[in-house]
């Protein structure tokens, strides 16, 4: 069988995409059914961490 490196990264980055969605959507149904105020600190921390990654690409 041939080494195949394209469909390897293919796969892998696919792997840890859906890995992450799954962990956004669980959290997500969490804070929307909860709202405990750890998850809700999180993803207000972790939209302050995109908006400033952001903000430093752009500017």
């Amino acid at each position: 069988m041939k080494d195949r490196r394209f469909g390897t990264v293919v796969a892998n980055v696919l792997s840890v995409g859906t890995r992450g969605l799954g962990l956004f959507l669980w959290y997500f149904l969490r804070l929307i059914y909860r709202g405990e105020p750890k998850v809700i600190a999180g993803f207000a921390g972790v939209g302050l961490a995109i908006a400033a990654l952001v903000w430093l690409i752009v500017r």
